[in-house]
Protein backbone atom coordinates (compact mmCIF):
# COMPACT_ATOMS: atom_id res chain seq x y z
CA UNK A 1 0.00 0.00 0.00
CA UNK A 2 1.49 3.35 -0.98
CA UNK A 3 1.73 6.48 1.07
CA UNK A 4 1.66 10.06 -0.04
CA UNK A 5 4.53 12.45 0.54
CA UNK A 6 5.13 13.18 4.21
CA UNK A 7 3.08 10.20 5.45
CA UNK A 8 4.43 7.00 6.89
CA UNK A 9 2.83 3.59 6.69
CA UNK A 10 1.17 2.52 9.96
CA UNK A 11 0.68 -1.28 9.99
CA UNK A 12 -1.46 -1.16 13.15
CA UNK A 13 -3.94 1.60 12.24
CA UNK A 14 -6.35 -0.68 10.37
CA UNK A 15 -6.18 -3.41 13.04
CA UNK A 16 -6.99 -0.88 15.76
CA UNK A 17 -9.75 0.74 13.69
CA UNK A 18 -11.36 -2.69 13.15
CA UNK A 19 -10.88 -3.86 16.74
CA UNK A 20 -13.81 -5.20 18.75
CA UNK A 21 -14.71 -5.17 22.45
CA UNK A 22 -13.21 -8.08 24.40
CA UNK A 23 -15.40 -11.15 24.86
CA UNK A 24 -16.19 -12.67 28.25
CA UNK A 25 -13.75 -15.51 27.44
CA UNK A 26 -10.91 -13.06 26.75
CA UNK A 27 -11.67 -11.12 29.92
CA UNK A 28 -11.75 -14.35 31.98
CA UNK A 29 -8.46 -15.58 30.49
CA UNK A 30 -6.74 -12.29 31.38
CA UNK A 31 -8.12 -12.32 34.92
CA UNK A 32 -6.78 -15.86 35.38
CA UNK A 33 -3.38 -14.94 33.91
CA UNK A 34 -3.11 -11.87 36.15
CA UNK A 35 -2.60 -14.21 39.09
CA UNK A 36 0.76 -15.20 37.54
CA UNK A 37 1.77 -11.93 35.83
CA UNK A 38 1.24 -9.40 38.62
CA UNK A 39 3.16 -9.45 41.90
CA UNK A 40 0.00 -8.69 43.93
CA UNK A 41 -3.01 -9.39 41.68
CA UNK A 42 -5.42 -8.92 44.59
CA UNK A 43 -4.47 -5.24 44.87
CA UNK A 44 -5.53 -4.24 41.34
CA UNK A 45 -7.42 -0.98 40.95
CA UNK A 46 -8.17 1.46 38.11
CA UNK A 47 -8.27 -1.40 35.58
CA UNK A 48 -9.20 -0.97 31.92
CA UNK A 49 -9.07 -3.29 28.91
CA UNK A 50 -8.80 -2.29 25.28
CA UNK A 51 -10.63 -3.58 22.25
CA UNK A 52 -9.16 -6.73 20.73
CA UNK A 53 -7.27 -6.20 17.46
CA UNK A 54 -6.80 -8.96 14.88
CA UNK A 55 -3.26 -8.92 13.49
CA UNK A 56 -4.09 -11.12 10.50
CA UNK A 57 -1.48 -13.78 11.29
CA UNK A 58 -3.77 -15.84 13.52
CA UNK A 59 -3.07 -13.76 16.61
CA UNK A 60 -4.91 -10.96 18.35
CA UNK A 61 -3.73 -8.25 20.68
CA UNK A 62 -5.30 -6.55 23.66
CA UNK A 63 -3.98 -4.04 26.19
CA UNK A 64 -4.75 -3.91 29.90
CA UNK A 65 -4.15 -0.88 32.12
CA UNK A 66 -3.96 -1.49 35.85
CA UNK A 67 -2.49 -0.16 39.06
CA UNK A 68 -1.24 -2.88 41.42
CA UNK A 69 1.14 -3.19 44.35
CA UNK A 70 4.78 -4.10 43.78
CA UNK A 71 7.04 -6.29 45.93
CA UNK A 72 7.57 -3.39 48.36
CA UNK A 73 3.83 -3.02 49.01
CA UNK A 74 3.47 0.28 47.14
CA UNK A 75 1.29 0.98 44.14
CA UNK A 76 3.21 1.26 40.86
CA UNK A 77 0.83 3.61 39.09
CA UNK A 78 -1.14 2.48 36.08
CA UNK A 79 0.96 0.37 33.78
CA UNK A 80 -0.08 -1.12 30.49
CA UNK A 81 0.28 -4.76 29.56
CA UNK A 82 0.18 -5.68 25.87
CA UNK A 83 -1.09 -9.24 25.53
CA UNK A 84 -0.82 -11.38 22.40
CA UNK A 85 -3.44 -14.14 22.13
CA UNK A 86 -4.73 -16.88 19.89
CA UNK A 87 -8.43 -17.11 20.65
CA UNK A 88 -8.55 -16.90 24.46
CA UNK A 89 -5.11 -18.52 24.85
CA UNK A 90 -2.58 -15.95 26.05
CA UNK A 91 0.73 -16.29 24.22
CA UNK A 92 2.81 -13.43 25.64
CA UNK A 93 2.66 -10.15 27.52
CA UNK A 94 4.86 -7.08 27.57
CA UNK A 95 4.67 -4.30 30.12
CA UNK A 96 4.35 -0.71 28.85
CA UNK A 97 4.34 -1.57 25.15
CA UNK A 98 4.06 1.57 22.96
CA UNK A 99 0.98 0.24 21.11
CA UNK A 100 -1.02 0.53 24.33
CA UNK A 101 -0.26 4.26 24.51
CA UNK A 102 -1.75 5.06 21.10
CA UNK A 103 -4.59 7.58 21.15
CA UNK A 104 -6.69 5.45 18.76
CA UNK A 105 -6.90 2.48 21.17
CA UNK A 106 -10.45 2.12 22.55
CA UNK A 107 -10.75 1.37 26.29
CA UNK A 108 -13.39 -0.24 28.55
CA UNK A 109 -13.70 -0.55 32.32
CA UNK A 110 -12.43 -3.91 33.63
CA UNK A 111 -14.16 -4.54 36.98
CA UNK A 112 -13.54 -8.30 36.76
CA UNK A 113 -9.81 -7.68 37.19
CA UNK A 114 -10.37 -5.36 40.13
CA UNK A 115 -12.53 -8.02 41.83
CA UNK A 116 -9.74 -10.61 42.24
Amino acid sequence: MGTSAGQTYDPYAAAIANSVPPSRAVRAAIVEAARNILFDPYSVRDAQISNVADFGNGTQGVCVLANAKNQFGGYTGRQSHAITMSGSLLLSQQTNHPLCARPDVKWHKFPELEAL
